[in-house]
């Protein structure tokens, strides 16, 4: 059952509740929530949605049978759908209740009161929700700005309040349906015709998980929080997802969940070869790249004893010997052929493929033109014919532990360079829910020098994290309103999971501590999440159940006992 968050304004919510009831088969519930009934209609155009070009007025109008959370089975051609409002009167109060449930859709009253006809936006009911609920941001946001509605007087004010809609990109507006003339006119009938309108945006689609780099800790970080998702998904699991996105560690498992690998034998086998995959060796990672090494050697020593006309700079003749010695570091001091050859050999066996082609899943891995600084996505059109163990080879070519991969002529490095996790691929290739992993954050810490204690290399990783990490944060605050019908589940270590990262990102042996840790964390922001998550899921065919709750699994939605106490009718007037 959709349910509408009713921010009330200049009515109170009973006269709110009769005039949407009128026409409509409606009742009251005890805890003061108004529940209609809508048989299947074409739909009203009266409905001005999406100012900023979710929904245009000259598309044909969908059914009013709606995709959004809490739609059951029931919700299809020919049968009755049912709408829950709730009504608040206060800020806070509306607030917390979209924090507490579900909410698919929150209506403001955003009529000037004819008593105090002078106010700015800012005063208004809709300037005071927005900016909390933009301060709200957590992994699992209640509700995003497009699943916002303003409800706007027909006065001087229509145009002000349309443009600010537009500006802050909500989801749509109407215009008085509760006035005089629209009262005589089925303004209840149709103003749920316009919410129906409003609900049927958000479409179900692909299911897409997406994965970042971080080295082997960040590998292992990925696994434990994979392991902690499949455990409360029922049913399907995290290897039946449609669209799989890795970047550098990312690709290593983004690579085996598209070959259909579950999850507990990609853990399984890169921990100790256990399961349907071997174990990865020591010399798999840390090869010596002797070939390189030597042939700048033997350049080096040629530079000090036979110097050529270019080797020499000023007019002394002589050596730069800082630059000779610069140009002795090599691109990598480990051999990235080993990967190379271990991702062949488990994607050629009987049941995979090696091939993006031939995969059943969509697979993109990301890498980056170390030349021309571009992003070069594997699996796409003019990239899919290289093989898959090829391409997680560049993915993972992180400078200077390993060399860049020579493919087509050019040479590329690791796609951490200049993406996080590709979830903008996911979106354009059908995505609808987006999980993302995303393990490669900075150390935050208020402790002075921590960074630097840990040496050099941890520092300049950390520069890299940094640079990385808030590109990321950009693009990670505006996924609402620039996606408003794409779900996304963000999954990023914090706290305690970051204290355990301070490793290199090269450290060999599978730290348990750090998979339980991120098994732990992750399980505990999902409970955190629920009931929430797990309407967002059940409207893209998941299903989630507790590990540790042995009670079934809610197949007509969230169970009575999570949707906590009765609330008591707030019935007190005017906006506060």
């Amino acid at each position: 059952m959709p349910t509408i968050l009713f921010l009330t304004g200049i009515q109170d919510p009973r006269a709110v509740g009769e005039a949407i009831a009128q026409g409509e088969k409606a009742r009251w519930t005890p805890d003061g929530e108004l529940i209609v009934v809508r048989s299947p209609a074409p739909v009203s155009r009266e409905f001005r949605g999406d100012p900023g070009g979710l929904l245009s007025a000259n598309e044909p109008a969908p059914a009013p049978a709606p995709t959004g959370r809490g739609a059951g089975a029931g919700a299809g051609a020919g049968a009755d759908v049912e709408y829950r409002f709730i009504f608040h009167t206060s800020v806070p109060r509306a607030v917390a209740e979209a924090n507490r449930r579900p909410v698919d859709l929150i209506v403001v009253d955003n009529r000037i009161d004819p008593r105090r006809p002078r106010r700015t936006f800012a005063e208004s009911p809709a300037g005071r929700l927005l900016p909390i609920l933009s301060a709200t941001r957590r992994d699992f946001r209640p509700v995003s700005r497009r699943q916002v509605v303003l409800l706007v007087g027909s006065g001087e004010s229509l145009a002000a309040d349309v443009y600010v809609a537009g500006a802050m990109k909500l989801g749509g507006y109407v215009v008085d349906p509760f006035g005089r003339d629209a009262a005589r006119e089925g303004g209840g009938e149709r103003f749920v015709d316009q919410i129906a309108l409003m609900l049927g945006t958000r479409r179900p689609g692909k299911l897409a998980l997406c994965l970042a780099g971080g080295g082997i800790e960040g590998l292992i970080y990925e696994l434990g929080a994979l392991r902690a998702i499949d455990d409360f998904l029922v049913g399907r699991k995290l290897a039946d997802f449609d669209i799989f996105c890795g970047i550098s560690a990312g690709a290593v498992i983004a690579a085996f969940l598209a070959n259909g690998v579950p999850v507990e034998d990609v853990v399984a086998g890169l921990k100790d070869g256990a399961g349907s995959l071997d174990a990865v060796r020591r010399a798999t990672l840390f090869t010596p790249n002797g070939v390189e090494i030597a042939d700048r050697l033997v350049s080096l020593v040629r530079k000090v004893v036979r110097p050529r006309r270019g080797d020499v700079s000023g007019p002394s003749g002589r050596v730069d010997v800082t630059s000779a010695l610069l140009r002795f570091v090599p691109g990598g001091f480990f051999s990235g052929e080993p990967i190379k050859w271990y991702m062949e050999e488990q994607l050629t066996r009987p049941g995979r493929t090696n091939c993006f082609r031939q995969l059943p899943k969509e697979l993109y891995i990301g890498a980056t033109d170390q030349d021309s600084g571009r992003h070069v996505l594997f699996g796409e059109a003019g990239h899919r014919d290289v093989p898959i163990s090829h391409a997680v080879r560049a993915s993972t070519a992180l400078i200077p532990f390993y060399p860049p991969e020579v493919i087509g002529g050019r040479y590329l490095v690791d796609g951490a360079y200049t993406r996080t996790t590709n979830f903008t691929v996911a979106i354009r290739h059908g995505a609808r829910l987006v999980t993302i992993v995303n393990p490669f954050v900075p150390l935050l810490t208020n402790r002075p020098g921590a960074v630097d204690r840990e040496g050099g290399v941890f520092a300049a990783l950390q520069g890299l994290k940094a640079l990385v990490h808030s590109r990321f944060e950009q693009s990670y605050a505006h996924l609402d309103e620039l996606y408003p019908d794409v779900d996304f589940q963000v999954f990023m270590p914090e706290g305690e999971e970051l204290e355990q990262l301070t490793g290199t990102l090269m450290k060999f042996f599978y730290r348990v501590e750090i998979a339980e840790l991120a098994y732990e964390h992750t399980a505990a922001k999902i409970r955190r999440a629920m009931p929430v998550m797990a309407e967002d899921l059940r409207r893209h065919g998941l299903l989630l159940r507790d590990p540790a709750d042995d009670g079934p699994v809610a197949l007509s939605g969230t169970r009575a006992a999570d949707r906590g106490p009765s609330r008591v009718p707030d019935v007190s007037t005017g906006a506060s």
